[in-house]
């Protein structure tokens, strides 16, 4: 990773809008583009969750998940109407020029690499947003698919944002980076107050390692993770065993906190 090209800057709605709009498709073309995530986001789920599409043509909401009134303060409709200021609304102040900062940081990274290496880097922005109570929750913001246009700017995308707040282990605004194809140096950490990014020493951990660990953070034993995931009880306690290796861990528990200490979901 480039730190020039990481750097993080805390900027202002107006400076957000003007980065991110950009020329693009069709409001159809990226609801048919994004179809088989929507279809797949109950499997990497790990907590209540509602998802939304942005369109950086015209800075909208295109559709929502139709949940998205039971885990914020507003309906369907008003979010689509007040999108993308919206989030100033029911983010906690500190926490939004940092989302603000973050996400332009992180299109900015994926619009300058080659195609084919954004698939190899994952982003996850922790904040405080106001639950259906307007009581403020951590929330997890992941990005499972970008869409970009003819000259390589994201213009839509799926953005899932997960509810947190029963694992109460957060104590400030971040964003982890995953680099699936560094093995050596695979986790990073953005810190707005330094404007740079730093890596986090914590072991490579593989693809079905992962999946594994989402499995166990959702509270599945051996006998349904081996279902869900179509392998053997064995290959399961294989896995577990290596990942306490891993992370000096020596139960399930301590691997659940191992994860969450580190905001690595």
């Amino acid at each position: 990773m480039k730190k020039q090209e990481l750097e993080i800057q805390s900027i202002d709605f107006t400076e957000f809008s003007n980065k991110l709009k950009t020329k693009g498709e069709s409001k159809e073309t990226y609801l048919h583009l994004l179809k088989t995530t929507l279809e797949e986001l109950p499997n990497f789920a790990i907590g209540p969750y509602y998802w939304f599409i942005p369109d950086n043509t015209d800075m909208s909401i295109i559709d929502s998940s139709d949940n998205i009134h039971e885990l914020t303060p507003f309906k369907k409709d008003e979010w689509k109407k007040y999108y993308p200021n919206f989030f100033e609304r029911i983010m906690a102040t500190e926490d939004y020029q940092y989302f603000l900062g973050c996400t332009v940081m992180m299109l900015d990274f994926l619009e300058k690499i080659d195609a084919k290496e954004r698939q190899n880097y994952k982003f996850s922005i922790y904040c405080r947003m106001e639950d259906k109570k307007k009581k403020l929750r951590w929330t997890l913001i992941q990005f499972p698919k970008i869409i970009y246009n003819e000259e390589g700017r994201g213009v839509s995308g799926v953005v899932m944002v997960t509810d947190l707040g029963i694992f109460e282990v957060i104590n400030k605004p971040r964003m982890t980076i995953m680099n699936i194809s560094n093995a050596k140096h695979p986790y990073y950490l953005a810190i707005l107050e330094k404007k740079k990014i730093e890596n986090l020493d914590i072991p490579n951990i593989s693809r079905r390692e992962r999946e594994v660990l989402a499995c166990i953070i959702n509270g599945l034993k051996t006998p349904e993770i081996a279902v869900k995931l179509f392998i053997s009880y064995h290959t399961v306690e294989n896995h577990k065993r290596n990942l306490r290796i891993k992370t000096n861990c020596k139960t399930s528990g301590e691997l659940v906190n191992f994860v969450l200490q580190n905001q690595l979901m």
